[in-house]
C-alpha cells in the first residue's frame, strides 16, 4: 500500500481546523460543561492523530514486531475515522449554516442536516467494521464471447481475491466459510488472482489444511499479487524477500493449487480446449513489472484465454485491442475497502486511481472483471462493499 502524503497532510489539515473552530464556539459559549467538552474533543483527536502518524513513521527492527506494529497501526486509524469523519461532516454543514446572513429557516435545515449525516456515517463506519467484513457476497456474472468453444458454453469459473489471511490472524473461521460457499457453487475451476497474504508467507500456514478443501472440476489455478512478493517488508533483504515468496508459492502448491507465474494451463472438454493464463504481478508506477503476457500465451495462437492478472491496471495498458486476450480476471482495488451506492450508481475513491476498480468492464469483444477481494489492508473496515466470491459463466455467443 502506497502512502500519497498530499491527502494525509489535508487530513491532518482539516483536523486540526476544525477542532480549533469548535474548541472556540465551545469557548465562546461561556458555560463549562461546553468548554470541557471541546477540550476532551481536541486532546483526544491530537493523541489519536499522534498514535496515526507515530505507528506509519516508526520502524520495528524485526520481521515479527514489524507485523503486529502495522496491525495496531491500521486499528488507530479505524479510531481516527470513527471519531472525526462524523465529526468533519457535521463541522461542514453547521459551518454552512453558521455563515453570517444565512436565513434561519435554512441554517436550521443545513445543521439538521449535518448531525443526521454525521450519525449516519458513524453508524456506517461501525456497521462496516463489526458485520460488513463477514457477509460474503456471490456476485454472478455471465460474461459472452464469439470465440468461446462450443463445449465451453456455461463453464463456470470461481473468482475469488486478495484474501490477505493475515486480516483473520489464526482464526479459520471465516475462510472455511468461504471454502464452503465456492465448494457449493460446483465451480469447473477457481481462479485466485493474488495477494494471498499482506506481509508474508507466515500468514498462509494456519489456513493451508481449510484452502486444500477447494475442490474444482478442472482445479484451482492462482498468481502472485503485490503483497505476495513480500515487498512491504522493509527490515527484509531481497534474498530473504525471495526466500519469502519461495515459501508462499510452495505453501499454495502443498494446498493443491496451481500456480502460473508468467505460464499457462489448459483444459480440455473433448476436442475442445482454452488456456488458463497466469501473468505474474504488473505493478503500476513505481512498483516493479513481472507481468509477461507475451510469454505467459507463447504457443496458444487461436486458444480462448481466460487471463489472471492480479492488478486491473494491465488490462488497459497493455492488453485492451492490443493482444488476443478475451477475459481478464483481476482484483488488487479491494474498491479501497470504500463504495457509496447513491441512486443506482457506485462511487468509490478507488476510482480516483484506477479506471476499472470494481465488477465487470467491456472493451470491444475484450471482458475485464476486478473481483473486489475477501480481506482486508488498512483500516480493518469494509464500507459499502462485502467480501467477493464471483462466479463467472462463459457464454457461447451466436
Amino acid at each position: 500500500m502506497r502512502l500519497h502524503w498530499l491527502p494525509f497532510v489535508a487530513v491532518i489539515l482539516l483536523t486540526f481546523v476544525l477542532d480549533a473552530v469548535l474548541l472556540r464556539k465551545a469557548w465562546k459559549t461561556g458555560k463549562a460543561s461546553f468548554k470541557a467538552l471541546g477540550i476532551i474533543n481536541a486532546v483526544v483527536s491530537v493523541l489519536v492523530l499522534a498514535a496515526v502518524i507515530y505507528s506509519f513513521v516508526s520502524m520495528p527492527s524485526t520481521k515479527q514486531e514489524f507485523v503486529a506494529h502495522m496491525a495496531i497501526g491500521a486499528r488507530i486509524l479505524l479510531a481516527y475515522f470513527v471519531i472525526n469523519v462524523p465529526k468533519w461532516l457535521w463541522g461542514i454543514f453547521y459551518g454552512i449554516g453558521s455563515i453570517k446572513g444565512m436565513r434561519s429557516d435554512v441554517a436550521t435545515i443545513l445543521k439538521a442536516a449535518g448531525t443526521f449525516i454525521a450519525a449516519v456515517s458513524l453508524f456506517a463506519i461501525l456497521q462496516g467494521t463489526f458485520f460488513t467484513p463477514y457477509k460474503v457476497a456471490v456476485t454472478e456474472v455471465p460474461v459472452s464471447f464469439k470465440s468461446l468453444p462450443q463445449a465451453f458454453d456455461g463453464y463456470r469459473i470461481v473468482h475469488i481475491s486478495d484474501a490477505h489471511l493475515g486480516t483473520f490472524g489464526s482464526d479459520t473461521t471465516f475462510v472455511a466459510s468461504c471454502v464452503n460457499t465456492i465448494n457449493g457453487l460446483h465451480p469447473d475451476a477457481v481462479c485466485f488472482t493474488g495477494d494471498l497474504v499482506s506481509m508474508t508467507a507466515e500468514e498462509a500456514k494456519p489456513f493451508v489444511s481449510v484452502l486444500s478443501r477447494i475442490k474444482a472440476k478442472d482445479g484451482v489455478f492462482t498468481i502472485l499479487g503485490n503483497h505476495d512478493y513480500a515487498h512491504y517488508m522493509p527490515m527484509l533483504n531481497d534474498q530473504q524477500k525471495e526466500a519469502d515468496l519461495n515459501e508462499l508459492c510452495e505453501l499454495q502448491r502443498s494446498m493443491g493449487w496451481r500456480l502460473l507465474d508468467n505460464e499457462s494451463a489448459i483444459v480440455r472438454r473433448g476436442n475442445d480446449s482454452i488456456a488458463i493464463v497466469g501473468t505474474a504481478n504488473y505493478g503500476d508506477p513505481p512498483f516493479p513489472v513481472f507481468g509477461d503476457y507475451g510469454k505467459a500465451t507463447q504457443g496458444l495462437d487461436g486458444v480462448f484465454k481466460v487471463h489472471m492478472q492480479h492488478n486491473p491496471y494491465m488490462w488497459r495498458s497493455a492488453l485492451v485491442g492490443k493482444a488476443d486476450a478475451p477475459l481478464t480476471l483481476s482484483g488488487h482495488t479491494h474498491a479501497m475497502q470504500f463504495v457509496l451506492h447513491l441512486a443506482g450508481t457506485r462511487m468509490s475513491p478507488s476510482s480516483w486511481r484506477y479506471s476499472e476498480w470494481g465488477g465487470l468492464y467491456m472493451e470491444g469483444s475484450q471482458a475485464l472483471y476486478v473481483n473486489t477481494g475477501l480481506g482486508m489492508v488498512g483500516p480493518p473496515f469494509r464500507i459499502g462493499v462485502p467480501p467477493e466470491i464471483t462466479v463467472i459463466t462463459l457464454k457461447k455467443a451466436p
